[in-house]
């Protein structure tokens, strides 16, 4: 009997440990952009991830493992991918030999949960650069984003894909916004 009694809090309190997310997904919802600033204008567009490991979320809290969480799209991917889709709408041409070189590096994307006291801190983290050359005038440009939220109870892997997706969405609506490259593309 005891060893019965035994078996089942070994299998309860294993059962009872925390649960982490194997992945992150990433969804960008840029907000529309003004149609048609360019025309007769063609941009090639490449991104990089130079960021040190590829996760997205880490959980670093008291007595437990370091837990990484991956987006199962490489994020860099996903920013690119929503930086061209807003250029052609605003009518510019991709084509990979177009004389407009835009180039995004990622230098940050994460989410680190933490718990330094009684609440848990999640602070999101987001910065790419952008480098865009277009004859001999050139311009490099970094985006940041940052903010962080506080809760009682582990924050669920929603929350933090929303701020992600929030900070990217916010950064890619701006260079796509930005006066600087809009003058640098337009001239001729």
């Amino acid at each position: 009997m005891n060893k019965l009694v035994l078996l089942l809090c070994i299998l309860f309190l294993s059962g009872c440990g925390v649960k982490y997310p194997e992945t992150a997904n990433l969804n960008l919802e840029v907000t529309s952009q003004p149609e048609t600033v360019y025309t007769d204008s063609f941009a090639s567009i490449k991104g990089l991830d130079a960021r040190e490991r590829p996760e997205v979320i880490v959980y670093q809290l008291k007595n437990e493992p370091v837990v990484w969480v991956s987006s199962p799209t490489p994020p860099i991917n996903i920013i690119t991918e929503e930086l061209k889709s807003g250029l052609r709408n605003q009518g510019i041409r991709i084509d990979r030999d177009g004389p407009v070189r835009i180039d995004l590096e990622l230098n940050q994307l994460l989410v680190t949960v933490t718990k330094p006291k009684r609440l848990y801190n999640a602070e999101a983290v987001s910065q790419v650069t952008l480098n865009a050359r277009y004859g001999k005038n050139s311009i490099t440009k970094e985006y940041i984003r940052q903010n962080s939220e506080e809760s009682v109870r582990l924050p669920k892997v929603d929350q933090l894909e929303t701020m992600l997706n929030e900070q990217l969405s916010d950064l890619v609506t701006t260079i796509l916004a930005d006066k600087n490259l809009r003058e640098l593309i337009i001239q001729k």
